[in-house]
């Protein structure tokens, strides 16, 4: 059964998708990038909202702009990444953009994910746009993935602006995939710049979730949440998972 995960950059946007009963209730500031953090404080505001009725999950930045310390990469190069989430967030996820070229790349991701605080699992990121990206394609991604233990695995778009998920992948390349995925007893999330549009080819992959942000939002992606898109795209998820 597919279910709803939306991206939320305030307390305020967090209530209203909890409001609107989003399944996964996912911080980021898209003016950060494809995975922008929201500023530590603020994550921990949203997170006391939520007050536990509802999952959350995490966008921590990109692992080629963190540095190491202590426990592995836990600390970020520049102050608008905070790679560590604070306590009640249940599922945190690194980008791999710029990876590709780095032959540590594992093992700094892998130190990342030791330094994870408890209760938060770790979430791979493959980007479809993975050439433009200069990141590991995204069945080496899924290889090391299940390797490392982690939960699921979120299908997305770097560049906001070259186009959604299904310029780069068919709908076949996307059943295929949720297939292997499913296969190492992950989940599967499928996000990139979704639209009424293209779900109907992205929901027939049946991936255990379909993540949105600009299309529930008045405007850009980093423009205010619009509740009534919210409870729209929650009913329209409702309706494919019932049949």
């Amino acid at each position: 059964m597919t279910r709803l995960l939306v991206s939320v950059r305030s307390v305020d946007e967090s209530r209203e998708a909890l409001a609107a009963g989003v399944d996964l209730i996912d911080f980021k500031e898209p003016r950060r990038g494809s995975l922008g953090p929201v500023d530590a404080s603020l994550a921990a505001e949203m997170v006391q909202a939520i007050a536990g009725r509802a999952p959350v999950s995490m966008a921590c930045g990109e692992l080629a702009h963190s540095s190491p310390s202590g426990r592995g990469w836990a600390r970020a190069a520049s102050p608008q990444f905070c790679l560590q989430p604070p306590a009640g967030v249940s599922y945190a996820k690194l980008g791999l953009a710029g990876c590709a070229t780095r032959a540590d790349w594992p093992r700094c991701w892998a130190d990342w994910i030791a330094g994870l605080p408890p209760g938060a699992a770790p979430v791979a990121v493959a980007y479809a746009d993975w050439n433009a990206a200069a990141a590991p394609p995204p069945d080496e991604v899924l290889r090391h993935a299940a390797a490392l233990g982690c939960r699921a695995v979120l299908v997305d778009t770097f560049d906001k602006t070259g186009g959604d998920l299904l310029r780069y992948f068919s709908a076949a390349d996307l059943s295929r995939f949720a297939g292997d995925v499913r296969e190492r007893s992950m989940l599967s999330v499928f996000a990139g710049s979704l639209s009424w549009r293209s779900l109907p080819e992205v929901l027939d992959a049946a991936p255990d979730y379909v993540a949105v942000r600009g299309a529930v939002c008045s405007g850009s992606r980093d423009a205010a949440l619009d509740a009534g898109l919210v409870r729209q795209w929650v009913e329209r998820i409702r309706r494919a998972a019932s049949g």
